[in-house]
């Protein structure tokens, strides 16, 4: 596979609707990243387990294959808190995660 021409092409999809936003985690605000944000769709109100029965929208966020991202990091982006709750582990070309929103 040729990663860095997969890393270029997550970039240019990034780019089509790209925010700079600072990450918290914890008390610490950490400097503004580069990142696409996505509604995961129907899929995203579901996540938490049917027994709480929660209602809570899942985002996509985007970003660099080094992005300062932890899962439990917030941000918040069109005055939604969020609360990242995965990454995927494979970041050769983009990092990927998962976050809720929490408020």
């Amino acid at each position: 596979m040729n990663w860095i021409q997969i890393a270029n092409d997550m970039r240019k999809i990034r780019a089509e609707n790209e925010v700079s936003l600072q990450l918290r985690r914890g008390t610490e605000t950490l400097d503004a990243q580069p990142m696409r944000i996505e509604y995961a769709g129907s899929r995203g109100f579901k996540i938490q387990s049917d027994a709480a029965r929660s209602a809570t929208q899942a985002m996509f966020v985007l970003g660099e294959p080094d992005m300062d991202i932890a899962v439990g990091d917030r941000l918040t982006y069109s005055e939604i808190l969020l609360q990242v709750v995965f990454i995927q582990p494979n970041r050769l070309a983009a990092t990927i995660a998962e976050a809720i929103a929490v408020e």
